[in-house]
């Protein structure tokens, strides 16, 4: 039965394999093209960075606060730094570029806050004295 599944599973992905093959080479037609523009030091470490994570994403972007490889997370300064795009980023605890999630064109969710239930203050009964 094992067998089975796994030729089916196997034939499953030669399909998916072939279907995406065409996109993955236009893909990369595109990153070279663009790879003749940017800086070669910026490329390399770039390259460096990627070569070097896990996941093999070498730019994050910032989520709720914290660094979206790592989930360490940024000090306000550093938050605006990389809001104003001025200068590449980098995470000092994983060594990922940072971008902004606007500029990554990533919608984050925000959750609505319900205001807080009004806090009453409990009256003190005081004993008359009689």
């Amino acid at each position: 039965e094992r067998q089975k599944d796994l030729e089916q599973k196997k034939s499953e992905l030669d399909e998916i394999i072939s279907e995406t093959k065409q996109e993955e080479e236009k893909l990369r037609d595109k990153a070279k093209d663009l790879e003749t523009k940017i800086e070669p030091r910026l490329l390399q470490s770039f390259k460096r960075i990627r070569k070097n994570s896990r996941n093999g994403l070498g730019i994050v972007y910032v989520q709720r606060d914290a660094c979206g490889g790592c989930f360490n997370k940024i000090p306000p300064q550093r938050q605006l730094d990389i809001r104003s795009r001025k200068k590449v980023i980098v995470c000092e605890y994983c060594g990922r570029i940072m971008i902004d999630p606007e500029l990554a064109g990533v919608q984050l969710e925000h959750k609505v806050e319900e205001a807080p239930a009004p806090t009453t203050k409990r009256a003190i009964r005081r004993k008359t004295a009689e």
